[in-house]
């Protein structure tokens, strides 16, 4: 069913009219980073649908009492305005005072899930019910925080294109005790989010040229110093290096090295990829890393740009992915909803 694009641009109007609203409330607000404290500049708090429709009931019975001059009637009325009265306190003092600090993201490639994680801490001494934390439509369970500790609160949202991106704003907000009243703040909480390309194999043509390291291997193999051997292909190896000798006696890939070992490094570069666009070079990049790093290799990457040196293990593993992601990419608002830009 095709949606109706007049209903669509009357929606996307509301809620740009909704945002510029809550732009003009936090105007005073500084941005929160990592951390925030909820004060009372920063608690809001109205009644809910049920809150409303209890407001027009003790209208009506109020009116009740006067035109009947009932004194019982005038006591329940005022009862449950008391009781209404106590819950708007209580509503308003369980967010009060809270302190919440933004997790670190765990990077993902795209496609996956992002778990977005924060902490609650409670340090005024009172036990916190019922808080649940939303960005855009995709809200958390309810979690409780216990007097004087700390709970973490968890929600999972789509992963965008590969780039480096922040979180839009936060609500966290509660309707203990009674649900007649909701209270609520706006967080601007921003851990940095790292989106990987989603890897794919290149195939046959895989990695780069070897650098200038590779120079006096060469020189010491012509001369005979250090004699080669041949061992399987490994994801990565130059084609240069490729024995197609071998691959016609026996139908399998082969690649030459020298027998010191000095030779058994890698370069992965931008211009070996077998593809025209940049989100399809950087998704075999991607791949080549991973492959690289699962089996243990000394190698570097080579991007339009930049160069990572040589190294190996997971934090050069990590520094390579990490370059791929923010290659010509601008941090950007994460759309909670999952569409891909």
């Amino acid at each position: 069913m095709r949606a109706d694009p007049v209903s669509g641009s009357a929606r996307q109007r509301i809620n740009r009219l909704r945002d510029d609203a809550i732009r003009w409330i936090t105007r005073r607000h500084a941005q929160d980073g990592q951390a925030a404290r909820l004060g009372r500049d920063r608690v809001y708090i109205l009644p809910t649908r049920a809150g409303y429709t209890l407001v027009a009931i003790l209208l009506v019975m109020l009116l009740g009492s006067i035109n009947y001059s009932n004194n019982m009637a005038f006591l329940l009325t005022f009862l449950l305005v008391g009781i209404g009265h106590n819950a708007m306190w209580y509503t308003h003092r369980n967010l009060l005072g809270l302190r919440i600090h933004s997790l670190p993201v765990a990077p993902v490639f795209a496609g996956a899930t992002l778990s977005i994680a924060f902490r609650l801490e409670e340090p005024s001494g009172r036990p916190r019910e019922a808080l649940t934390l939303s960005i855009g439509a995709r809200a958390s369970a309810p979690v409780a925080v216990p007097a004087e500790a700390s709970t973490h609160v968890e929600l999972t949202l789509p992963a965008p294109a590969r780039g480096v991106y922040q979180l839009p704003r936060q609500r966290l907000h509660t309707r203990y005790p009674l649900g007649i009243l909701e209270a609520w703040t706006w967080l601007t909480l921003s851990p940095e989010i790292l989106v990987y390309p989603a890897p794919i194999d290149p195939g046959n043509v895989l990695g780069g040229p070897e650098g200038h390291a590779t120079q006096p291997q060469a020189q010491s193999r012509n001369s005979g110093e250090t004699p080669d051997h041949l061992r399987p292909y490994r994801p990565g190896d130059p084609p240069g290096r490729i024995v197609w000798k071998a691959f016609a006696r026996s139908g399998k890939l082969h690649v030459r090295e020298s027998v010191s070992g000095h030779g058994d490094h890698l370069w992965l570069d931008w211009e070996s990829m077998p593809a025209a666009d940049t989100e399809t070079r950087l998704a075999m990049l991607c791949h080549q890393v991973l492959a690289a790093h699962e089996e243990g290799r000394l190698f570097g990457m080579r991007l339009p740009d930049q160069t990572v040196e040589l190294g190996q293990g997971a934090r050069h593993r990590d520094l390579c992915l990490r370059s791929l992601a923010q290659f010509r990419s601008e941090p950007r608002i994460l759309d909670p909803e999952g569409s891909r830009a």
